[in-house]
């Protein structure tokens, strides 16, 4: 019996050290196969592909300047390593989003905001073909955009795009504008502007395209800006 006590110790210190997780990581790649791989296979499949990406990751990071495996370092050790870096990115992910939705939020508070002190709409848009007879010599898109100041102080500048949505609510293209014209509280003014035609922009194929009745425009805004010299702004 004390033999067999004894047998029992030996074989429980021989399990101890043969744990995959005391295994220490060769440092040359040549004996992964034969002395690591086959301590890897005692893994369970997640730690298994844990180890994979920490080794993957020591080695990409050696090729570009840094220390790669530390020497002497075990399954154990280098489980820990992934485990601690997967936390970090899980909560650098994590802060990414809620950072995400904060500025999402604030855009969709600021553009509520200036929705609700001014109306932006198309009036109409025309396609002039170039007509040398006329003094036309390109071609141009013709577009009367109506601006109703809907606060209770004079606005002297607009700035924002139209889009241009088809039938089948597809946004086919846009038209970006500025305009500097004095709108006072309650009233509203329709500005009109021109853009040269290119037919290789597949934009400006689309809006030149678009039949009366066939689409429909939302706005966009940018910036409101007041006589007094106050502003409202989209954050960038």
């Amino acid at each position: 019996m004390k033999h067999f006590a004894v047998l029992l110790v030996a074989i429980a210190m021989l399990w101890g050290c043969s744990k995959p997780a005391d295994t220490v990581i060769p440092s040359d790649m040549s004996a992964w196969d034969k002395e690591l791989a086959p301590e890897l296979k005692k893994l369970s499949d997640a730690d298994r592909e844990r180890v994979g990406a920490y080794l993957l990751r020591a080695k990409f990071g050696e090729v570009m300047g840094g220390k790669g495996v530390p020497p002497g370092t075990t399954i154990g050790q280098a489980l820990e390593a992934q485990k601690k870096w997967e936390a970090e990115q899980a909560a650098k992910r994590a802060e990414e989003e809620a950072l995400k939705k904060k500025l999402e939020q604030e855009r969709a508070a600021a553009m509520d905001e200036l929705n609700k002190v001014v109306t932006v709409t198309l009036v109409a848009k025309q396609e002039l073909p170039k007509n040398f007879d006329a003094g036309r010599y390109s071609d141009y898109q013709v577009f009367r955009i109506g601006v109703q100041n809907n606060s209770d102080k004079p606005i002297v500048g607009v700035a924002g795009e139209l889009k241009f949505i088809d039938i089948f609510d597809k946004e086919v293209g846009a038209v970006v504008f500025r305009i500097s014209e004095t709108v006072e509280p309650g009233k509203s003014v329709t500005w009109k502007g021109t853009r040269d035609y290119n037919q290789f922009i597949d934009e400006h194929r689309a809006v030149w395209n678009l039949q009366e009745g066939k689409y429909t425009t939302r706005f966009v805004p940018e910036m409101v800006v007041f006589k007094d010299g106050t502003k409202l702004t989209m954050p960038k």
